[in-house]
C-alpha cells in the first residue's frame, strides 16, 4: 500500500464526517460529535497528526464522548498510525475490532443475478425504496455474518420508517448514492451506498435480507455502486469487510486487501 494511497484515504476518512457532525480537536484526535443515536460520533486521530498515542490520550478523548453522551468510539488504520493500536489495549477498557481494509485496484469482476431481479440506483424520487432499503439495511446489519436466516420481508415491512427528509436531499445533491437489489414481486432485497468526494468513495452499508442471501446480492449491490462511482470520475474505491468471511466475498469480485482499519470500543 503506498503512502499517497494511504494518505488520500485519510483526507477521505477527514471529510466525509465533517459533512454530518461537528468536530472538535482533542489532544492528537478529531472527535466527530454527531447527534446521539445518529451517525457520527467517533475520535480519529487528526489528519497529518503524528500523536503521542499514548493510554492517557486515548482515555481523555473517550471520556470527552463520554462527557457529550456519545459512545467512546476510535477509529484507525494501523499502517497510517501504527502505535495506536498498542496505546488502545494499554488503555485497557475498550474492545477492539480488527476490520480488512480492501481497494478495487481495476475492474470488478462480473456479478450475475438470479432471475427476476434487478439492480438499480435510486434518487429522491424513490422515497418509498429509500425507505425500504433503510429498513432492509437494519435487518441484514442485525443478523451478522454472510449465512442465510429467518429474517426477511416480514421484518424488513415492520422496519420501514418515512424516509428522512436529510437523506433525500443529500440524494439530490449527489453527496450520498444507493444502490438496492430488488424484486418485482418482493421489493428491495439488499442495499448498499457510497459517499464520492474529490475522486475517492468509500462502498459501505452493504446489507442484505438474511433470507435472500447467497444469492450474489450484495456483490451485485456492489459493482452497481463501483459502476456509478468509476461513471462520476472517481479513481479510488474502497471498503472495509465486516469480517474475514465478508471480506473473501468482496476478494471474490476483485477488492484486494491492502491494510487493516481497527475500531475500539467500550462494551
Amino acid at each position: 500500500m503506498t503512502d499517497e494511497l494511504l494518505a488520500r484515504l485519510e483526507r477521505y476518512y477527514d471529510t466525509v464526517p465533517r459533512r454530518f457532525a461537528r468536530t472538535e480537536e482533542h489532544g492528537p484526535f478529531t472527535l466527530f460529535l454527531g447527534e446521539p443515536g445518529g451517525w457520527v460520533y467517533y475520535a480519529r486521530p487528526r489528519l497529518g497528526g503524528h500523536g503521542p498515542f499514548d493510554a492517557e490520550a486515548v482515555a481523555s478523548a473517550m471520556a470527552r464522548l463520554r462527557a457529550l453522551g456519545l459512545p467512546g468510539v476510535v477509529e484507525w488504520v494501523h499502517e497510517t498510525t501504527p502505535t495506536l493500536l498498542d496505546a488502545v489495549r494499554a488503555e485497557g477498557s475498550l474492545e477492539v475490532e480488527e476490520i480488512p481494509l480492501m481497494v478495487l485496484p481495476g475492474e470488478l469482476t462480473p456479478v450475475e443475478l438470479p432471475p427476476g431481479v434487478t439492480v438499480r440506483m435510486l434518487t429522491s424520487a424513490d422515497a418509498g425504496a429509500v425507505a425500504a432499503a433503510a429498513a432492509a439495511s437494519h435487518v441484514g446489519f442485525g443478523a451478522a455474518g454472510t449465512a442465510r436466516g429467518d429474517a426477511g420481508l416480514r421484518e424488513r415491512d415492520a422496519a420501514v420508517k418515512p424516509a428522512s427528509e436529510r437523506v433525500l436531499s443529500l440524494l439530490d445533491e449527489g453527496a450520498v448514492r444507493i444502490a438496492v437489489a430488488e424484486s418485482e414481486t418482493h421489493g428491495v432485497l439488499a442495499t448498499g451506498r457510497t459517499l464520492p468526494v474529490d475522486g475517492v468513495t468509500e462502498v459501505m452499508g452493504v446489507a442484505t435480507l438474511p433470507s435472500a442471501r447467497r444469492q450474489g446480492l450484495g456483490a451485485a449491490v456492489t459493482a452497481a455502486l463501483v459502476e456509478d462511482a468509476r461513471a462520476l470520475g472517481v479513481s479510488t474505491v474502497f471498503l472495509t469487510a465486516s469480517s474475514e468471511d465478508v471480506a473473501r466475498v468482496y476478494s471474490r469480485i476483485g477488492f484486494r486487501r491492502v491494510g487493516t482499519g481497527y475500531a475500539a470500543e467500550r462494551p
